[in-house]
């Protein structure tokens, strides 16, 4: 499966910086020993998918260009490319440089370059899928670095419905129709239920065209440490809301405010956000749109008590008890919620406790590792019978 993120406009690159793209993984059951030879896991993939050649097609998620500032969607390639090489298929992500693997999360996904990919043979249209993100509509996939990519088999995997339509123009209609409803469309991923309500009732896909993949939050955010009176989010969307919010506590001067810190999550790892997160009773959600919501489940998974932005997308994770939505743009709300939850920290500690381990359970549960890639395992039985049909209505074979 190729995950296809190309950056052929300045505004798509902006679009990338800014966390387009989405693609989840498998468990790293521990990270602190993650860190593997990267020669010598691609030779154990090489040699373990040989005798899935002649079965199935090959996959290759393309994530390109080559980025190593943090993109949770980048991370999300590299997880679902496990997931496909451990239930069997011949699956890699595609880099621009051989051997590049971004430092700021560790995968065991094997990789190769677009260069290596293209003279190996590997995309031949009788036995190789792309996957295509969203962020792709309008891409010219008649020449992408000199290759067209047009004639093969694809997969769009929407992560953000609201990344659907993409820089709307004149254009738009035509690029829906290419993007979505050429035959060699194999299957639509969606990754919440607002994204895939978005492409069925917005779109207008049908329903056998459409595949849930669930989003798993990684085992390492979770609730090992002392909880301290702390608020964190992450300033990379949004940062005006941000400040408007914390310029009303400021003003207001909030009951039960006192000796809470508020540290904003940027320029640090995964792993890091996962032990910060690990130990502060608040989150403050400020990302707008979103295709799901990640941030948002990792910290209830660490424990802490949620307000702020669904995003659209994460409206669903609004429903476990220890949280509060805000509607995006309600600066007064956001001022209000934030007051309630320093509230129930200090007047009902015990209940609140409660109410943060009952969410962080049902999260870890229905966003393991384990739940993502039986989603996948169906997506990808279902993606290899249209692939099959369409291999020989397409190409006669």
């Amino acid at each position: 499966m190729i995950g296809v993120l190309f950056l052929v406009a300045s505004k798509l690159a902006i679009a990338l910086k800014k966390g387009f793209l989405v693609i989840l993984v498998s468990e790293i059951k521990d990270y602190t020993h993650c860190v593997h030879n990267e020669q010598d896991e691609n030779e154990i993939w090489k040699h373990s998918i040989v005798n899935n050649q002649s079965k199935r097609p090959c996959v290759r998620l393309l994530c390109l260009p080559d980025v190593e500032y943090i993109v949770g969607g980048v991370k999300q390639i590299y997880r679902h490319a496990e997931h496909l090489v451990t239930l069997g298929w011949d699956a890699a992500v595609v880099t621009e440089s051989t051997g590049f693997r971004p430092s700021w999360f560790t995968s065991t996904a094997p990789t190769i370059s677009l260069l290596e990919c293209i003279s190996s043979g590997d995309l031949e249209p009788n036995h190789c899928i792309l996957v295509l993100p969203e962020t792709y509509i309008g891409v010219d996939l008649t020449d992408i670095h000199g290759f067209d990519f047009s004639k093969i088999a694809r997969v769009v995997f929407n992560q953000n419905a609201y990344y659907s339509y993409g820089l709307i123009n004149t254009q738009t209609a035509t690029n829906l129709h290419y993007f979505y409803d050429d035959p060699s469309v194999l299957q639509v991923l969606s990754i919440s239920e607002n994204t895939h309500a978005f492409l069925a009732e917005n779109l207008a896909l049908e329903d056998h065209r459409l595949s849930r993949i669930v989003n798993a939050v990684e085992p390492y955010f979770c609730a090992n440490q002392p909880k301290i009176n702390r608020m964190h989010w992450m300033p990379r969307k949004n940062s005006g809301h941000a400040q408007a919010v914390f310029q009303g506590l400021h003003r207001r001067g909030v009951k039960y405010g006192s000796g809470w810190e508020a540290v904003p999550l940027e320029g640090v790892s995964h792993y890091e956000v996962a032990n910060q997160l690990s130990n502060a009773r608040l989150f403050l959600s400020f990302s707008h749109p979103e295709g799901f919501g990640l941030p948002i489940a990792e910290a209830m998974a660490s424990g802490c008590w949620v307000v702020g932005y669904s995003g659209l997308g994460g409206h669903e994770l609004f429903r476990f008890g220890a949280s509060e939505e805000v509607v995006f743009g309600d600066w007064l709300g956001f001022v209000v919620a934030i007051q309630r939850a320093f509230q129930l920290f200090a007047e009902q500690p015990r209940e609140t406790r409660f109410r943060l381990e009952r969410q962080a359970l049902a999260l870890r549960t229905l966003h393991s590792s384990n739940q993502e890639q039986q989603s996948v395992s169906k997506a990808w039985d279902r993606i290899e019978v249209s692939f099959q049909a369409w291999r020989r209505t397409f190409l006669n074979l």
